[in-house]
């Protein structure tokens, strides 16, 4: 008997508000609950906010700036000036407090290429989050058919018991006639109690499988619950649909943001620059010696023409990076194609065996229902039916896990893809 062993991470959330799901629900609907459901995905709206309040600070550096300084010195000694039997000698102690204005008129693009920065950083978390996220169309995928394998089985399973139970009732007639042996009754019984005890197990392990589907997907299922998969179609491999193909995109420009910021910090920028106050002298003219007002204003510039090569080298290393992320995208494409590969040559040997035991369990059924008759005449015993019961049951199930395998292997190849 084959048992289907599953690799996956229990997932439990806290404050969990399950809804009831119809009778009816499409893998596409599961990918959806399961995207929405998962506490990561909150991350999305926290991202949105910060690129909002990162734009509005950066938005902000083409206001004025104001600011007021003040400042107080006593000194040593100070200018003194001769004028014949005049002289003029500048207070030892003095103050200044001035409120200034700085606009930018011209900043080189600097504030456009912060902005870029900005929105750049804001892309490559996003993508960053859906890549984290695609995951959970796996773990989908194997509890989905991790169900639908033990609906099989269980169904596999129920039709044996059935089948003993009628053979039971013969054998049991024969026994009350005298024409067979306690003994073989017992061993149909036997088998039968296992086989109650297999299903029990099963009906166990589902659900398992339903309660970590629920976790995954914050809804309830109904035991019954049918699942839409799409049907098996050819995919089309050349096309590789991933979040990750974006996240490399949104990679880039990022660094080519960067690089445009560094352009835009070489270029002049030009400013209107305003300064009123009162002091004590008059900072402006040194032969006022009274507390006085003043106020001066004017253009200024200011150019970093001469860096030396840093700029230079700073978007060398930003292309370099640019070159490394294709790099990047270059090994991931390898990768998908070599799991695309595998998957296809697992879907070719999977086909094989299905239709290999198709065969099997039309010969393993028809060997069964001769043996049932020659049960039922006494030609052979208990324990030869119950052998050949175990054959059928078990080329049956080999069957079933094949074909349940096959939907499996084809959605998870179409998952690597991205075409689902």
């Amino acid at each position: 008997m084959k048992k289907l062993t599953l690799l996956f991470p229990i997932l439990f959330f806290s404050g969990l508000h399950a809804q009831i799901t119809p009778s009816t629900i499409a893998l596409e609907e599961l990918y959806k609950a399961a995207h929405s459901n998962y506490p990561l995905v909150k991350d999305a709206t926290l991202i949105d906010k910060i690129e909002a309040v990162g734009l509005a600070v950066i938005s902000k550096n083409a206001l004025p700036k104001i600011s007021i300084e003040g400042r107080g010195q006593v000194q040593s000694e100070n200018i003194e000036l001769n004028f014949g039997t005049t002289a003029i000698q500048a207070p030892l102690e003095t103050w200044n407090t001035a409120l200034n204005i700085d606009y930018n008129l011209y900043d080189g693009g600097t504030t456009k290429a912060q902005k870029k920065i900005e929105t750049a950083s804001a892309s490559v978390n996003r993508n960053s989050l859906e890549v984290q996220l695609r995951t959970l169309k796996d773990q989908v995928n194997t509890l989905l058919f991790a169900i639908l394998l033990s609906r099989k089985q269980q169904l596999i399973f129920e039709n044996s018991k059935e089948d003993l139970e009628s053979n039971i009732a013969t054998m049991q007639v024969a026994y009350d006639n005298g024409t067979a042996l306690e003994s073989e009754v017992a061993k149909l019984k036997v088998r039968q109690l296992e086989l109650v005890s297999d299903i029990v197990s099963i009906d166990r392990d589902m659900a398992t499988y339903f309660l970590l589907l629920e976790q995954l997907t914050g809804k309830t299922f109904p035991r019954d619950v049918q699942f839409e998969v799409p049907g098996l179609f050819t995919p089309d491999t050349r096309t590789v649909d991933r979040p990750e193909n974006q996240l490399f995109d949104s990679q880039k420009s990022f660094y080519a943001a960067q690089e445009a910021s560094i352009a835009a910090s070489t270029l002049p920028k030009i400013s209107l620059f305003a300064q009123g106050g009162i002091g004590n002298p008059n900072p402006l003219n040194f032969s006022d010696l009274n507390t006085t007002t003043y106020a001066l204003g004017g253009v200024k510039l200011n150019w970093s023409f001469i860096d030396f090569g840093k700029g230079k080298k700073e978007r060398q290393r930003l292309q370099l990076q640019q070159e490394q992320i294709e790099v990047d995208r270059e090994l991931f494409l390898f990768d998908i194609e070599s799991k695309s590969k595998e998957y296809q040559e697992r879907i070719k040997a999977t086909q094989q065996q299905i239709s290999n035991n198709s065969g099997i369990v039309d010969l393993q059924r028809n060997i069964l229902a001769q043996t049932r008759v020659q049960l039922d005449n006494g030609v052979i015993n208990a324990t030869d039916y119950v052998t050949q019961l175990n054959a059928t049951l078990n080329s049956e199930q080999e069957l079933e896990f094949n074909k349940t395998q096959l939907q499996q292997l084809q959605i998870e190849y179409l998952t690597l893809l991205g075409q689902l």
